[in-house]
């Protein structure tokens, strides 16, 4: 059955209120025209005014109060790893359910065209740091490898107060050539590429683990995680890298822990530390928490972080089944 228009709620129920007025003023008139009684009159006239918006404003509060509700759902709708629809009340009035349609198909347009914007900045950035990691291993690599041999046949004839010094400009050219493959590595692992997430996690935490001095450990399900898509698998490392590079420059820690497993056919992966921590509710510069938000709801997942100070920070990763 099709729903009256809100209009046609307001007129009704104006009308049978106008009606009742006139009743009662008709009552009214109907009385003796003693000056006591025009007072009473007066009084019954005014009573019957006023019980009139009384009625109207309540009844009309009634009936504007699904737009009411939808109007604030509509300031509460924020984008993330939930449907903002599920936000918004159903509506029991006809214009209002109309909204409501209306709300919800922008609703998707707007979050069909922000994970579709996100996908290409994203894979943006992705070719353009595999680019990136090609130029630091392919030419600026190569150009301090022949540096290198120049200066190792340069040593070979050198006088020997100059060997030396020579040998000490060899040590930093090859520390130099082992900066650029580390983060040629990061800028796009080769193990990702090569070997799979599995692997590139491991080799990721073992290499975080050496380099800061952390006890560093990791658990994978059994199942494994190869068989998440290409990005999914490029959000999962991500997000990993950036919370262990927050671990190294902010959280003071001394052990690491990451937890990959498959619930339901979803994935979780779990970072924890027991580093100093920091207050979730304050906003702390620095940390990624957006950018890796952002690339939860990219793969369709969630991402929350808890943490309290002086007792480490948990961040977690749900996609798929898991983030229902």
């Amino acid at each position: 059955m099709k729903r009256p228009t809100l209009l046609t709620q307001i007129l009704a129920l104006n009308a049978l209120l106008i009606t009742a007025t006139v009743l009662a003023a008709s009552v009214a008139a109907s009385l003796h025209s003693d000056p006591l009684i025009e007072r009473k009159r007066f009084l019954v006239l005014v009573a019957a005014l006023l019980a009139m918006v009384l009625v109207n404003g309540w009844l009309l509060r009634r009936r504007f109060a699904p737009l009411e509700e939808l109007i604030d759902a509509m300031e509460r709708v924020a984008f993330g790893g939930r449907d903002p629809r599920a936000a918004i009340p159903t509506a029991n009035v006809e214009e209002v359910a109309r909204l409501h349609r209306a709300f919800d198909r922008m609703l998707e347009r707007l979050e069909s065209e922000r994970t579709r914007t996100a996908t290409a900045v994203l894979r943006a950035q992705e070719g353009e740091r595999a680019r990136l990691a090609r130029d630091l291993h392919d030419e600026a690599n190569q150009a301090l490898t022949g540096v290198l041999l120049r200066l190792e046949a340069t040593a070979q004839h050198a006088p020997p107060e100059l060997r030396d010094e020579l040998r000490e400009t060899q040590g930093v050219a090859t520390q130099a050539m082992g900066e650029l493959v580390r983060l040629a590595r990061e800028l796009r692992p080769v193990a990702l590429d090569d070997l799979g997430l599995g692997a590139a996690l491991r080799t990721q935490v073992d290499e975080f683990g050496r380099r800061a001095g952390l006890k560093t450990t990791l658990t994978m399900a059994e199942a494994g995680v190869e068989d998440l898509d290409a990005d999914a698998q490029i959000v999962v490392y991500r997000i990993v890298q950036e919370g262990l590079s927050n671990v190294a420059r902010h959280a003071s820690a001394r052990s690491v822990r990451v937890d990959v497993e498959r619930p339901y056919g979803g994935t979780v992966v779990r970072l924890s530390d027991d580093g100093a921590g920091f207050q979730p509710g304050v906003a702390a510069p620095g940390l990624g928490l957006r950018g890796m938000r952002e690339r939860a709801v990219l793969a369709g997942g969630n991402f929350c972080v808890e943490s309290t100070p002086g007792r480490g920070t948990t961040i977690e990763l749900r996609l798929g089944a898991a983030a229902a």
